[in-house]
């Protein structure tokens, strides 16, 4: 049986509403994925800001008790080490899409060498041990590596 001109008159709106719904709904994807960007960038940006702030903090500390007395730094570094939890849990816990993974990972991994730095560097006010500074220096050298990776990946992604 042959198609009348009014089925297809109503086949080629039916088809063509589908299309513009098919474009719409394409576009709101693509505003919902850049919105899910934006936020990331957003977030990932704030716990760098905040990393380098808790960094400075504590060099500062370091700094004001590092030739006077042993157990103050101990103490100090002992009340930084949780903060570092705090912000390693942020970047791990980051909606991240997928385009921006590594970019996470480098960041996570930034903070944990830069933290167990610490860790070592305590070890070798408690113990006097020079591979535990030794550790300590290499560990931080590692992580400020991994900062540059981060920034390169982010940089890439876009």
């Amino acid at each position: 049986m042959p198609i009348s001109r009014k089925q297809t008159r109503r086949l080629i709106t039916f088809g063509g509403i589908a299309v513009i719904g098919a474009l719409i709904a394409f576009m709101v994807f693509l505003q919902i994925e850049a919105s899910r960007n934006t936020e990331f960038k957003r977030t990932y940006e704030q716990i760098i800001l905040d990393t380098n702030a808790l960094t400075q903090e504590y060099t500062a500390e370091e700094e004001r008790w590092l030739s006077q007395d042993n157990n103050t730094l101990i103490q100090v570094i002992d009340r930084y080490l949780p903060r570092y939890d705090r912000l390693i849990e942020r970047a791990n816990t980051l909606n991240t899409p997928e385009k921006y993974e590594s970019a996470k990972n480098y960041l996570v991994s930034a903070i944990e060498l830069e933290r167990q730095s610490y860790e070592h560097f305590r070890n070798y006010l408690v113990t006097g041990d020079q591979s535990e500074y030794q550790e300590s220096s290499d560990l931080i050298s590692r992580s400020l590596e991994q900062s540059v990776n981060a920034d390169a990946a982010i940089k890439e992604a876009g």
